[in-house]
């Protein structure tokens, strides 16, 4: 019960573009299927879809250029 509870509790942060609060469920969702350049503005669900692009390479993990950082570096072997 512990575990279900602390997934539905509200994080400090918010949505940077609809300014909803994310629990930290959503949260850790989000840090985990988007690209390490997006860590310091968070995004809900539904605006990650809308305003964010999938890997064109991998097709796993939400970008802004349509790229991630582990892609960029393993198919094209560029470090940012």
């Amino acid at each position: 019960m512990t575990h279900f509870e602390r997934l539905l509790t509200l994080s400090a942060a918010t949505c940077c573009v609809c300014s909803r609060h994310l629990s930290i469920q959503e949260l850790d969702e989000f840090y985990s299927a988007t690209d390490d350049y997006l860590h310091g503005e968070v995004y809900c669900r539904s605006c990650t879809e809308e305003h964010l692009l999938l890997c064109r390479e991998c097709s796993g993990c939400y970008t802004i250029n349509g790229i991630c950082e582990g892609c960029t570096t393993k198919v094209y072997g560029l470090t940012g």
